[in-house]
């Protein structure tokens, strides 16, 4: 048996109800206000304070080497590192681009040597529809970004 009208309406004795009642009532009622808005007046701007005391020196800035390399007709690329203080490691990252826009390619770097002076790289590109077995190695002219930041930076 269905019972009209809202939910507080078939709640009389229940103090929810009263709760229910006036959360209806105030749902259908507009958000407009009567009146005008109160207008904000800003006034002008002050004189600035003093200088506070200068702050510590901080660490030395990270030197961070970027570069970008064209890979050869094996699809490698072959990156010199920057030499690096205290015998820190650097952490390298590559992006390849693929060549007249993504299309369909996937295109992504792995790094297959690295040394103290040279790090070498080599690209690989798939047709994702073809399979996880169609990753060939790109041609000459890729054009690979790569970042060198000491570890711990």
């Amino acid at each position: 048996m269905a019972v009209r009208g809202t939910p507080a309406q078939g709640l009389p004795d229940n103090p929810l109800g009263g709760v229910l009642r006036d959360l209806s009532r105030r749902s259908r009622s507009t958000t407009k206000r009567r009146g005008s808005r109160p207008t904000v007046v800003e006034g002008p701007q002050g004189k600035p304070g003093p200088a506070g005391e200068r702050g510590p020196a901080g660490r030395d800035g990270t030197v961070v080497t970027a570069v970008v390399v064209l890979t050869d007709e094996d699809g490698r690329a072959v990156v010199e590192l920057p030499e690096v203080e205290d015998g820190r490691e650097l952490v390298l990252t590559a992006l390849a681009t693929v060549p007249e826009g993504a299309g369909d390619v996937l295109a992504w770097a792995a790094l297959e040597t690295v040394g103290t002076e040279l790090a070498v790289l080599r690209v690989w590109a798939a047709r994702p529809l073809e399979g996880p077995a169609a990753a060939v190695p790109v041609g000459a002219g890729v054009a690979v970004h790569v970042t060198a930041v000491p570890a711990g930076s």
